[in-house]
């Protein structure tokens, strides 16, 4: 569970949720966001995730609100909505889903998900039998996996021997950085600029840990580390927006 809120995938847990884009709106969808092929999004609402770009479509999954997906057609505009087919990682009342959405409760992501796979430690987890708090998020997937760059940027290697290991920072302008921690090697140099979705590394054991994992960071322009909401066994998807309220 969330330090400051009730998990994601409690909230279908509790009758009567309300989850959008079941009725159909008056009127005409106005005009559709400006998502593209890959744009990382997120959920701010519980979403329906539908067969077909309408609201008579069977019903494939709910996506809990602050759900990372990322677009892969669209828009389609019927009932009043905009729709787009979106593939959501696993949130943990479901697993990887792709389906058609209502647009008017997604939002595009900042930065993308940089690897394929399970969160094995979130924001806010305790340390030290509660005396420190976890300030990042561990996504874990057996070692080795490739680490992409969460949004394009200029890249910094660095190293800790009582931390993170082998580690990377990547500069995304406007003083926002992201921190990956612990892996095993580098894909690219100091000084390289790289787009968003590019390997820049590998999941790996290095530095003081529990096995391979990633530990993923976001950093705002005073040097401090913001919330990425995940809850623990989430099925991180690469390339899905990482859920926030960074701004």
């Amino acid at each position: 569970m969330t330090h400051d809120e009730t998990s994601r995938r409690d909230f279908l847990k509790a009758s009567g949720v309300a989850i959008a884009g079941t009725a159909a709106l008056s009127g005409t969808a106005a005009a559709a966001k400006n998502y593209s092929y890959l744009t990382p999004v997120f959920t701010t609402s519980d979403l329906s995730v539908r067969e077909n770009p309408t609201t008579s479509a069977a019903r494939k999954a709910v996506a809990a609100k602050r759900t990372g997906g990322r677009v892969f057609e669209g828009p389609e505009s019927a009932d009043g909505y905009n729709w787009w087919k979106v593939q959501f990682s696993g949130d943990g009342n479901n697993g990887p889903v792709t389906g058609w959405v209502a647009e008017d409760w997604l939002s595009e992501a900042n930065f993308a998900c940089p690897m394929t796979g399970t969160v094995t430690s979130t924001y806010w987890d305790t340390r030290d039998g509660g005396t420190r708090y976890h300030r990042a998020v561990d996504f874990a997937d057996g070692g080795g996996t490739p680490i992409h760059a969460a949004a394009g940027g200029t890249t910094e290697h660095r190293y800790d021997d009582g931390g993170y290991g082998n580690w990377l920072l990547i500069y995304h302008g406007n003083g926002w950085k992201t921190g990956y921690g612990h892996l095993s090697s580098f894909e690219v140099g100091d000084g390289v600029s790289v787009s968003r979705g590019d390997v820049v590394a590998y999941e790996g054991d290095t530095g003081a840990g529990t096995g391979p994992h990633l530990d993923f960071q976001v950093w705002d322009p005073n040097w401090e580390k913001k919330r990425s909401y995940y809850d623990t066994y989430d099925e991180a998807v690469q390339g899905t927006g990482v859920p926030r309220a960074f701004f």
